[in-house]
């Protein structure tokens, strides 16, 4: 039986401080400009939103949310685990990696870098400019007042700075790209959403690890005899890998979906089964 996770305590002291917040910045619909919760139980809601998640911010724009990353349950600590936003309008490149903890994940976001965070770019001359963009001069509408609103935002991270001690990230940008290089390395198998798998038995590393049959193609989820097969004599990090590239691919298909939870639970990822199970169903 698994430990119950418990919910990180820099997420739980910033979920109490920004409800007392709220009074100081009338304009903005919360302080962080986030929908900030935690329940171990829920990933997303979306197809893509990976099973081994935990979402614990809604953006409210497109379906955007950010999540705990515990790889199949190997990261227990939350305060440890990656940190992913999950895009599921961005077709193609739906989940990604965007701080290494929940603390770099603040520091990026209260020193102004929530666009570096929402968005993926190719290169640090584009996020560049996508910055200076974003300090062109608003355009005037008479529904919203978008001085007042930056005013008030401002207000929220210099507090924020102050009461939780957040340090900026030098070079952010490059932080993000050696995150993602790092993970490159850590994995054993490469998936279609680039999250890739890590070992789930550091103490018993192999040479190579077997991806799935379909891996760099779609998978066939009508052929249920097919999956089956595989899912039940698959070794586990390469099931897991399975799962990955299942929901890149969105697969909306109750039978394939049964079996492949079923697989799950029969490993001890009964979490990550439901998770899976609530997201596509």
């Amino acid at each position: 039986m698994k430990d119950p996770i418990i919910i990180p305590e820099r997420l739980k002291t910033i979920i109490h401080w920004e409800k007392e917040f709220v009074p100081e910045v009338p304009y903005l619909e919360t302080p962080t400009g986030y929908f900030l919760r935690f329940n171990e139980e829920v990933n997303g809601g979306y197809p893509c939103s990976p099973a081994d998640a935990i979402l614990f911010a809604n953006t409210g724009m497109d379906g955007i949310h950010y999540a705990f990353l515990t790889d199949f349950g190997t990261v227990a600590n939350l305060e440890e685990a990656p940190i992913v936003c999950v895009s599921p309008m961005d077709f193609g490149n739906c989940v990604r990696l965007v701080a290494s903890n929940l603390e770099d994940f603040f520091r990026l976001k209260f020193y102004g870098h929530e666009g570096l965070l929402m968005n993926d770019f190719t290169t640090k001359e584009d996020y560049a400019k996508y910055c200076l963009k974003e300090q062109d001069e608003p355009e005037v509408s008479e529904y919203f007042d978008h001085n007042k609103w930056e005013k008030q935002r401002a207000v929220v991270r210099a507090a924020a700075i102050q009461t939780f001690h957040f340090e900026p990230i030098a070079e952010p940008f490059d932080y993000i790209q050696q995150l993602r290089a790092a993970r490159e390395k850590q994995i054993v198998l490469a998936t279609a959403d680039r999250l890739g798998v890590r070992a789930v038995n550091t103490s018993a590393l192999k040479q190579t690890y077997l991806p799935h049959p379909w891996h760099g193609q779609e998978i066939p989820y009508e052929e249920t005899d097919e999956i089956r097969d595989f899912v039940d004599g698959a070794e586990v990090e390469t099931l897991l890998s399975f799962v990955r590239d299942y929901q890149n691919q969105a697969v909306d298909d109750t039978f394939s979906l049964a079996i492949v939870c079923r697989a799950l639970e029969a490993r001890g990822f009964q979490m990550e089964a439901m998770r899976l199970s609530n997201c596509i169903e």
